[in-house]
């Protein structure tokens, strides 16, 4: 991975299900700052939808747990500053801009899809890895080498191939739910089994907009581990 290519923070990959029901893909940056303007995510898999929500509800924890809305350093000490910060971020209908601009653009170099160091959700230095083609990342087809898919939703060269967007996408939604952390490990040693996503179960509160959704399951936690009292 030599080349640094497709910035999630710039280019667009989220896909979001607008008023009228068409189908969008934006950026990370634009799914944060337009989520009022989103009837929700809308991605190929429901499953897929989750880890992305995650990834975005990740970034709203790390920003709005550390500073205000006007972006001035304000960390949560108590059950009652996360009411406060909540509401105040509910009261204003929309995510406030400077706050998340100011972060995103701090840690804009973590965002690249391809990076020969710091590949986002990616482990550059890897050895062991296994190799798969782009019918397995696809999370419509997981389809294997040894068996074929049946009722796919691909056929023929469509199989083989993932643009940037797609992949970025199928990423995530791997990191959370991939079975193959269930594989044996050396020495009898207890098997992870699938992705985290894929052991919690996840359950998520809707909302009538994406920034709904996103304020609804955004919970602030003390010290950014355990629940408050």
């Amino acid at each position: 991975m030599k080349k640094i290519e497709f910035n999630l923070l710039e280019e667009p990959w989220i896909r979001v299900r607008t008023p009228d029901c068409a189908l969008q893909e934006v950026s990370l940056t634009d799914a944060l700052l337009h989520a009022h303007e989103y009837a929700g995510l809308a991605g190929e898999l429901p499953t897929q939808d989750v880890a992305v929500l995650r990834l975005l509800l990740a970034v709203l924890q790390t920003i709005f747990y550390r500073v205000d809305l006007e972006g001035s350093p304000s960390p949560l000490t108590d059950e009652e500053d996360a009411l406060d910060r909540w509401g105040q971020l509910w009261e204003e209908k929309r995510l406030p801009e400077k706050p998340i601009l100011d972060y995103l653009t701090a840690w804009r170099e973590r965002f690249w899809l391809f990076h020969p160091e710091r590949p986002f959700y990616q482990v550059a230095t890897l050895k062991n890895g296994i190799e798969f083609g782009a019918q397995k990342l696809n999370g419509e087809i997981s389809q294997s080498e040894n068996k074929v898919r049946l009722f796919s939703s691909y056929a023929g060269l469509e199989k083989e191939h993932l643009s940037y967007p797609q992949a970025a996408r199928w990423l995530l939604y791997i990191n959370g739910y991939d079975e193959q952390g269930g594989r044996p490990k050396p020495g009898n040693l207890p098997r992870k089994g699938v992705g985290w996503l894929g052991q919690i179960g996840y359950i998520a509160i809707c909302g009538a907009s994406l920034f709904e959704v996103l304020l609804r399951n955004l919970v602030f936690l003390k010290d950014g581990e355990e629940l408050y009292n």
